[in-house]
């Protein structure tokens, strides 16, 4: 019997030595595959209208980004401004819904959403807006609620740091995704050369006269850099490149698009640990928090994962509680729920404009046109109705072939049916404006609904998706 035992406990020891080889492996192949994807799908933005290369920087303070959006009345959000005049209650309200507009300081939109809803005592599906802004700007859009009323709306106007509603509007409709225009960007551009030349001025006043007649020869150059800097008055800047921007995939930490990709392959797997593991880009105790993720230690992880993360801590919560990793983002709100498989399908028209450049965007034979503009495939369930003809059908089948994709398994249970449309490959720049005052630029200009202002900046600044 004691030998039996021995036998015994060894097999099981044998096993379990077994299972945790084949845990170390899946782990390893896992970890390989997530890497690889991220490099396959990585940026490569790469074409140009202007390129002009200034050596500056954005978003160093919130006030640098400005993002007024403009209703589909054509109505400028100006922030700071009340527009009372301008939006009316309706003669007969049935007590449904009220619309405001809402000014953000460093705040993303479904974050302040959020925070309203806790402080109305209501739910985040209660609120409505057209589209989301960016998170490190001075922001205005028009948000619509369900079931609140105007006094508790009134009465924490100016009550949260950085968020304040002004222009509450008594409405019997509510505001949808795409209830919008565009938005109008005002954008401030630090020029580096002369920013660090002032901060380094007293200093380099201290060193010796071979270092004085360096940093004259190098403030000369600035002067004329200042000069030449100062012919940005007379650019015009018609179209540009229709690029989904950095913020579709993630603006600190781009992953949404593979996150994407991996729920349209229903990889939920891989996707649960690109989205609440896979540490690139983080530090700290996010970057520690990611790290347990991917060991597999989703307990410990939520000890320490920082409390900025909310979803990602809710989606590890649902898999523990379900132990389903397909179950575990069916926590997470519709709208953000379904930005992964729009963001995999940004990706892929974005590859479509990069093909098509080395063409030129002048109308084909076979293109689909808007407003006399060609347009590209957004990928979706119902593409297979409307791929272009010639040149453009091409490029499409091209990437459809590469890619691997089955448009019809763009219906995807539990996340949505993503159906596709066409979107211009070029989008025309309203009302552009360009100043310089030999210390920093400034950008004015409207973009139409879904365009993003960094296909505009990154004409000018290298680096800026």
């Amino acid at each position: 019997m004691k030998n039996y035992l021995i036998v015994h406990q060894r097999k099981l020891e044998s096993q379990k030595n077994l299972e945790d080889y084949r845990n170390r492996i899946m782990k390893k192949y896992r970890k390989n595959k997530i890497i690889e994807t991220l490099k396959k799908m990585k940026f490569n933005l790469n074409k140009y209208i202007l390129n002009l290369k200034i050596d500056g920087i954005i978003k160093k303070y919130p006030e640098d980004f400005i993002v007024e959006e403009i209703t589909k009345e054509g109505i400028v959000l100006e922030y700071g401004k009340e527009l009372k005049e301008t939006f009316k209650d309706v003669p007969k309200w049935n007590g449904s819904y009220i619309h405001f507009t809402l000014e953000k300081i460093n705040w993303n939109t479904i974050d302040a959403i959020r925070e309203l809803a806790k402080r109305t005592n209501s739910k985040r599906k209660n609120f409505g807006f057209a589209g989301t802004k960016d998170k490190f700007a001075i922001t205005t859009q028009r948000v619509g609620c369900f079931g609140i009323k105007p006094e508790i709306l009134d009465g924490i106007k100016d009550s949260i740091k950085d968020l304040k509603i002004k222009d509450i509007q008594k409405t019997n409709i509510g505001i949808r995704m795409g209830d919008l225009w565009g938005n109008r960007f005002t954008i401030r551009i630090r020029l580096n050369d002369v920013n660090k030349y002032n901060e380094d001025n007293k200093e380099n006043n201290k060193n010796n006269k071979k270092d004085m007649d360096n940093e004259n020869i190098n403030n000369k150059n600035n002067k004329e850099k200042m000069e030449s800097l100062k012919t940005l008055k007379n650019i015009k800047l018609d179209y540009v490149l229709n690029y989904y921007g950095i913020q579709r995939f993630g603006s600190f930490r781009p992953i949404t698009h593979v996150v994407g990709k991996f729920i349209y392959n229903r990889d939920f797997e891989s996707a649960f640990y690109t989205y609440c593991g896979t540490p690139i880009m983080e530090e700290g105790k996010a970057f520690e928090a990611r790290n347990l993720v991917d060991e597999g230690y989703f307990k410990e992880s939520l000890k320490i994962y920082p409390k900025r993360l909310y979803y990602e801590i809710r989606v590890i919560k649902r898999y523990l509680k379900t132990g389903s990793f397909k179950e575990s983002f069916k926590i997470l709100p519709p709208q953000l729920k379904s930005m992964f498989v729009n963001a995999y399908q940004s990706y892929l028209f974005n590859e479509m404009i990069n093909k098509r450049y080395e063409y030129g965007f002048e109308a084909q034979d076979g293109d689909i046109l808007l407003d006399g503009i060609p347009t590209g495939a957004l990928l979706g369930s119902n593409s297979y109705l409307e791929l272009a003809g010639g040149l453009q059908g091409e490029i499409e089948r091209e990437i459809i072939e590469k890619e691997g994709i089955d448009l019809k398994a763009f219906k995807i249970e539990d996340f949505g049916n993503f159906p596709g449309t066409r979107r211009k490959l070029i989008t025309k720049v309203y009302d552009f404006e360009c100043y310089n005052n030999n210390r920093e630029i400034i950008l004015k200009f409207k973009l139409e609904k879904g365009c993003y202002a960094t296909a505009v900046l990154r004409e000018f600044i290298p680096k800026v998706y």
